[in-house]
């Protein structure tokens, strides 16, 4: 006999009318732990193991006797190479915990196994997500703890330790330079915040836009752009007459603008980005229609059409193109 139910990661509901039959068959006893732990968990009913070793596993409720006789012994088949259970006493009979209350055996392992395929999935899901789906699930709320600690396994278990990771680092950055002639790589490290990461792209002359360097960093600050630009400039952008297109965030603009930088003309030159632009011209303006003029206007690649969308603007909207006009024509 082979089982008819199981206990599936993140799975369907299953029927709570199902039990465990004698001759019922397990692959091996991770699964057979599972089984049982989340039949208990899920009837609110808390058990005690009473033999555990490579060829058997028993278990039965807490409060075995006269009030409730549950117990289950499942033992490994070698001609069939499949654990099965052998005696089964059961459904139980006593309720000991209430629903929504924590269970005992629902610990940060169990949670896990329920998590993995979302965590591998959408591996930045926030552990209050996770924590609604285990109490879908199970039927229990859980710690933010328990749940960020079953979140931790999950992903060891997929990219392995960070520790491991940190210090494979420098081998794959080696790597790099071996393989990419010129790619160059600056290490500094500190206590961890955050992270943001940093990426500057250059467009080629048929438009193509590609990444030529990135970093990553504890934030959007002053420190993390200073030594992100001033590194740029050193070893990848050491040519005069190079033009820079970012947003005005505080921290960059503050960088490229600084008295000693060289980010400044005649060394380099600045302007807006399209997106920065578009953004604020819907805030002051909040006009889609005309939103999609501009975005024409400034993608134009020739100076002879640019007339045509900058007149209609100000027929459309005087005020749009004394905001247009009142911008850095440098920038």
């Amino acid at each position: 006999m082979t089982s008819e139910w199981s206990f599936t990661q993140g799975g369907p509901e299953e029927d709570l009318r199902n039990e465990f039959k004698v001759g019922q068959h397990f692959r091996n006893k991770k699964e057979v732990m599972l089984a049982v732990k989340t039949y208990n968990i899920k009837r609110a009913v808390e058990y005690k193991i009473v033999c555990s070793d490579q060829c058997r596993y028993s278990a039965q409720c807490i409060q075995f006797g006269p009030g409730c006789n549950w117990s289950i012994h499942i033992s490994y088949r070698r001609k069939v190479e499949k654990w099965e259970v052998r005696i089964y006493t059961g459904p139980p009979k006593c309720m000991q915990t209430s629903i929504g209350q924590d269970h005992c055996r629902l610990d940060s392992k169990m949670i896990s196994q329920h998590i993995f395929t979302m965590v591998k999935t959408y591996p930045t899901i926030s552990i209050k997500v996770l924590q609604g789906g285990v109490e879908n699930h199970f039927g229990y709320k859980v710690s933010n703890r328990k749940v960020w600690l079953a979140k931790q396994i999950v992903i060891v278990s997929i990219y392995r330790d960070w520790k491991e990771s940190y210090n494979e680092l420098p081998r794959w950055l080696f790597a790099m330079q071996m393989y990419l002639p010129g790619t160059w790589v600056q290490l500094v490290t500190q206590p961890w915040l955050g992270s943001a990461d940093f990426v500057i792209f250059h467009r080629d002359g048929n438009a193509n836009i590609l990444p030529i360097a990135f970093a990553v960093v504890e934030g959007e600050i002053n420190e993390a752009w200073s030594f992100f630009l001033s590194y740029l400039r050193q070893h990848v952008t050491p040519q005069p007459g190079v033009l820079v297109i970012s947003d005005k965030h505080k921290s960059i603009d503050g960088k490229l603008n600084a008295n000693d930088s060289l980010w400044r003309p005649p060394h380099a030159f600045q302007l807006f980005c399209t997106r920065y632009i578009v953004a604020n011209f819907i805030t002051h303006f909040k006009n889609k229609n005309l939103k999609k003029v501009l975005i024409n206007a400034v993608y134009l690649k020739s100076q002879r059409e640019f007339p045509h969308y900058f007149g209609y603007l100000r027929g459309e909207n005087e005020a749009i193109t004394r905001w247009l006009e009142e911008m850095p024509s440098s920038q």
